[in-house]
């Protein structure tokens, strides 16, 4: 009996973690390789920030910190993206296709379908990163020191994780057609309703607590050097509790219908 239900020898860690990063990187060359998808995540957030942080805000004659206020604003925009759109688009139409039902009769390891998306997700997130620092260094007149700027990186790759929960949520639930429309009024609403790039007043500044991307500048402030409001633990939770409860929404989601 046991020879009959035994299924062959089981898949080594290595073997495991092999399937992972393969899975991750197709997946990663297939988005690189789709215009649609790499051209906005990748050029956008340089280009915005060429035209509204560095040409339209008077060059170096800034007052002080503002154009270290605009890079943390940017970069906390740049890599929201491609967590937001390689899950609330792409998941949705894998979802309408099927995909995600047949993966299901793959060979594939647990949950290598979501981890891929999510390594992409960092690779496009530190591809934007690399980008904001050089054109920031170079003619944005950030003062910020190397130290700083590897510590705003390494805080800001926190923010692909709230990001990917987020467009999980999206792909998820919405349709296929509407997932892009839905996906880009979140990506932009977080980014002016939060008081990423202008302060805000009045009923927009009470309740700009309530944007994932409020917290996520605040811990990139910290991280920078510059002034924060609020506890950084806080701000940290906020953002954990946001991405459990979202993962576990779509993933339930997912479980009953694919």
């Amino acid at each position: 009996m046991t020879a009959i239900l035994d299924t062959g020898p089981k898949m080594t860690a290595g073997r495991v973690l092999g399937a992972y990063l393969s899975d991750a990187r197709y997946e990663s060359l297939r988005l690189l390789r789709t215009p649609a998808f790499s051209i906005p995540i990748l050029a956008m957030p340089i280009l915005f920030y060429t035209f509204f942080g560095v040409l339209l805000n008077g060059g170096g004659h800034r007052p002080p910190g503002f154009s270290d206020m605009m890079f943390v604003g940017w970069t906390v925009y740049g890599v929201m993206g491609p967590g937001l759109f390689g899950f609330g688009i792409l998941v949705a139409v894998e979802r309408n296709m099927g995909l995600l039902t047949f993966k299901r009769a793959l060979p594939m390891p647990t949950g290598g379908y979501l981890a891929a998306k999510l390594i992409m997700a960092y690779l496009f997130a530190l591809v934007v990163m690399a980008m904001l620092v050089t054109a920031g260094l170079t003619m944005g007149h950030v003062t910020l020191s190397p130290m700083q700027l590897l510590t705003v990186a390494a805080t800001m790759s926190l923010g692909v994780i709230p990001a990917c929960a987020i467009g999980l949520f999206i792909g998820a639930w919405a349709p296929a057609s509407s997932a892009s429309a839905f996906a880009n009024i979140v990506y932009l609403g977080m980014a002016f309703l939060s008081g990423l790039f202008f302060p805000l007043s009045g009923f927009l500044h009470d309740i700009r607590a309530i944007w994932p991307t409020y917290h996520l500048v605040q811990l990139a402030h910290a991280a920078a050097g510059m002034p924060t409001e609020g506890s950084m633990v806080g701000h940290a939770g906020v953002l954990a509790a946001l991405s459990a409860v979202l993962i576990l929404l779509a993933s339930r989601k997912l479980a009953r219908r694919g």
